[in-house]
């Protein structure tokens, strides 16, 4: 509990502290995070930003998703082991408060240790819930009593000569009572009615075994409010041999005795010794809050590096727009060139008419977008040449490279083909284009057969079901 306490203050603390670096810091930590792909993804998706600003503001968004999914994990876990150790079942360390009256049971687990050595084990203690002491129709409890004559001693001959398991049923049809079991001698016999005949070998010191151990059995008759004890005496052979009981099993058992002996108090008093050896008890964490914290540290990693992912995905959509936008852009280029425009003035007029048509409103073009950026370095003074070839490096894609180098051998050599050869580009590029809308109808085809084979499924089991059922009729 203290050591996600603790990760809950530091990772506010880190929260604030990373938060309140300055530009300097920022940037020292951005050029040894980010990868040089990165940036570049963040360069292409936002062509007119400072990317040296937009990888700063990635940086803190990846931190800060990380910082805050493991604040969150350690408070969970933090305030779940603060309940858990504000509700304790365990009380001054040798009782277990029951759930009240009509509650449900419950299961403790504990760590029992040996006082007087280091023997220890983890059981799982069950505690039933509050019952009511109430009278009976003492009839069908008489009734009962005569009926579990015939059914405890199974399939022995009679209670006087028991040497297999015995019967311990909970209820018995036709009758309200829940029948819960006791005996003198859970060693001996468990409460289920299972003989433990390596007991023998223990008693053999002060007992006549081939006589037979007499021992107590009772049975608690409850319904509602209503108790009676049934008492009966059975007289125990050897026959078959069992292991002997462990530490754990033995102190299993202790605890279910007295656990049923006492459950009409609102709590029971765990063993306090066993042979003369005192135990000790400590109630076991079930280790969920440390499971819970672990789970929201994974999920931080993966969000970090998913941010990365997103980024990659952006990029790709990009270059698809790219290339969906490139057979548009050549056939203006080959429109404008035979209406006798130069290459600037085909440049300006589609800017200004990406201008004229976005307006205010929030769709971009990539394309047009690189487009306005070259022309305000054709503005600003430098030479076309050089810009168109600094747009194609931006758009990073062959094909925008091939164009730019035709325009730019026209422009240099004055070649009088251009208009042939942007032509054949033209075609070239609309071939390309019908391509890849090819490619990608087979790839939603492909994406659709999962869909459709569950819902073959979905057919399948409702035609079969319903025959199924009519054939079993």
């Amino acid at each position: 509990m203290i050591l996600f306490g603790f990760l809950s203050i530091m990772t506010v603390l880190c929260i604030i502290f990373f938060n309140r670096l300055s530009s300097e810091k920022l940037k020292v930590i951005e050029r040894k995070l980010l990868k040089e792909k990165t940036k570049d993804g963040l360069k292409k998706i936002f062509p007119k930003e400072d990317v040296s600003g937009k990888s700063i503001i990635f940086l803190k968004r990846k931190i800060n998703t990380m910082l805050i999914i493991i604040g969150i994990g350690a408070f969970i876990s933090f305030a779940y082991e603060w309940n858990r150790f504000s509700s304790g079942e365990l009380l001054d360390g040798e009782y277990i408060k029951r759930n009240e009256y009509m509650g449900k049971e419950k299961k403790i687990r504990l760590k029992v240790s040996n006082g007087s050595n280091d023997e220890s084990c983890v059981i799982d203690c069950p505690v039933s819930e509050r019952i009511y002491d109430d009278e009976q129709l003492m009839m069908l409890a008489k009734e009962v009593q005569e009926n579990l004559w015939d059914i405890i001693r199974g399939e022995n001959e009679s209670l006087d000569k028991i040497i297999s398991d015995m019967e311990f049923p909970s209820a018995i049809d036709g009758y309200p009572f829940k029948i819960t079991w006791r005996t003198d001698d859970p060693l001996l016999i468990e409460a289920s009615g299972i003989i433990n005949q390596e007991r023998f070998d223990k008693l053999s010191s002060s007992k006549n075994i081939y006589e037979g151990i007499l021992t107590g059995i009772h049975a608690e008759l409850s319904y509602e409010k209503f108790l009676q004890e049934i008492d009966f005496n059975v007289r125990i052979f050897p026959k078959n041999s069992r292991n002997e009981y462990s530490f754990g099993e033995y102190i299993e058992l202790m605890i279910k005795e007295s656990e049923e002996s006492s459950r009409r108090e609102e709590v029971f008093r765990l063993p306090e010794v066993i042979d003369n050896i005192p135990l000790v008890y400590e109630e076991m964490s079930d280790m969920r809050s440390m499971i819970i914290f672990i789970m929201l540290l994974l999920i931080s990693i993966l969000l970090y590096f998913r941010e990365d992912q997103e980024l990659d995905i952006k990029v790709k959509k990009r270059d698809r727009e790219l290339m969906r936008d490139y057979t548009s852009l050549v056939n203006k280029f080959v429109l404008f060139y035979s209406a006798g425009l130069t290459t600037r003035g085909i440049w300006s007029k589609l800017c200004k008419d990406y201008r004229i048509r976005t307006g205010n409103k929030d769709e971009k073009s990539y394309l047009y977008e690189e487009m306005l950026i070259c022309e305000g370095w054709i503005n600003e003074g430098m030479g076309e040449i050089v810009a168109y070839e600094k747009f194609a490096g931006r758009c990073g894609l062959h094909k925008y490279r091939q164009f730019i180098s035709l325009i730019g051998q026209a422009m240099g050599k004055g070649r009088e083909d251009l208009l042939l050869m942007l032509e054949s580009e033209a075609l070239e590029a609309f071939q390309e284009r019908k391509n890849r809308a090819k490619e990608l109808g087979e790839e939603a085809g492909t994406k659709l057969l999962f869909p459709m084979l569950m819902m073959l499924l979905v057919v399948l089991i409702i035609v079969m079901v319903p025959a199924l059922i009519s054939f079993r009729m």
